[in-house]
């Protein structure tokens, strides 16, 4: 397999993940290109599935009709700026992260803390994502906004708290309903990390189409309304259902699941997540 590694995809907190995966694929026919080359490959690594910085929209554009894959290295849920997702073909559930085989006992890697699914709360959470994400693909934020504030009505009329995405400041305006309110993430500690955990604290559920902060929620114990290519759908509710109702599922082997979609850099450095994904790109390859 030819690989095309593009290292200055990278965010800045992105680099030492990428300079670990690279030392991975030594043994590989591999090579490192600056974002304006274009050479045939198999497999193209960059940083992000979120277009439009660091000259991602040229990659992706130039490689997106081939048979070429796209393996892709992101900010991680479990232990952000410390846990690194790496997927082929996206960052959710329709990314193949080579997590087919688990077990139970790397998910004590993380030390994650998980709550029991609460049983009382107030306000529902909307969260807004980046429109510039290829994970996204509900068009305009008012619009998706507007539908999901209808849907909510339709239930129950708790208080809606609209968080947007960090680094997309949708234009919210002229939202037909009561009892609304814009919650602006609030910018704590390391490179990109905001107050969620402290909005999480009285809220009776999460609705999130596929993005980072339906896993904090479902860590947390707070039920999430999210769409199929969630990560979380296995242990969500589908969004338009009953928002008074939430099913709250058993969460085991939902931990276990996506304990292996993030990866530690020395880890990343030794080639345990390459490994992984390598043996499906192998039998995908075969089976062209």
């Amino acid at each position: 397999m030819k690989i095309a590694v593009f290292p200055k995809t990278c965010a800045i907190a992105g680099r030492p993940v990428m300079a670990a995966f690279i030392k991975s694929l030594q043994g590989e026919d591999f090579v490192i290109c600056e974002n304006h080359e274009r050479p045939e490959a198999d497999i193209v690594v960059m940083w992000s599935w979120l277009l439009g910085m660091y000259g991602r929209d040229a990659i992706y554009n130039h490689y997106k009709n081939t048979k070429t894959k796209f393996l892709i290295l992101e900010v991680g849920a479990l232990k952000r700026n410390v846990s690194w997702k790496i997927a082929i073909g996206g960052i959710n559930r329709d990314a193949d992260f080579g997590n087919n085989i688990v077990d139970k006992n790397r998910l004590a890697l993380f030390g994650l803390q998980t709550n029991e699914w609460k049983t009382k709360g107030e306000h529902i959470i909307v969260c807004g994502q980046n429109e510039k994400s290829l994970a996204w693909n509900q068009g305009d934020t008012n619009r998706w906004l507007q539908s999901i504030v209808n849907w909510i009505r339709s239930y129950t009329d708790r208080p809606i708290w609209f968080r947007p995405h960090p680094r997309f400041k949708a234009q919210i305006s002229k939202l037909k309903t009561e009892n609304l309110h814009i919650s602006v993430p609030k910018k704590i500690g390391a490179i990109d990390e905001v107050d969620f955990s402290k909005a999480l604290h009285n809220a009776h559920a999460v609705v999130n189409y596929n993005s980072n902060p339906a896993i904090e929620s479902v860590l947390s114990g707070v039920p999430v309304f999210v769409d199929k290519s969630s990560l979380c759908w296995s242990v969500g509710n589908e969004i338009g259902s009953d928002i008074n109702r939430p099913v709250k599922p058993n969460r085991e082997q939902w931990l276990q699941q996506i304990s292996y979609t993030e990866w530690f850099v020395d880890e990343i450095e030794k080639g345990i997540p390459w490994q992984r994904l390598k043996q499906n790109l192998i039998v995908g390859k075969k089976n062209e």
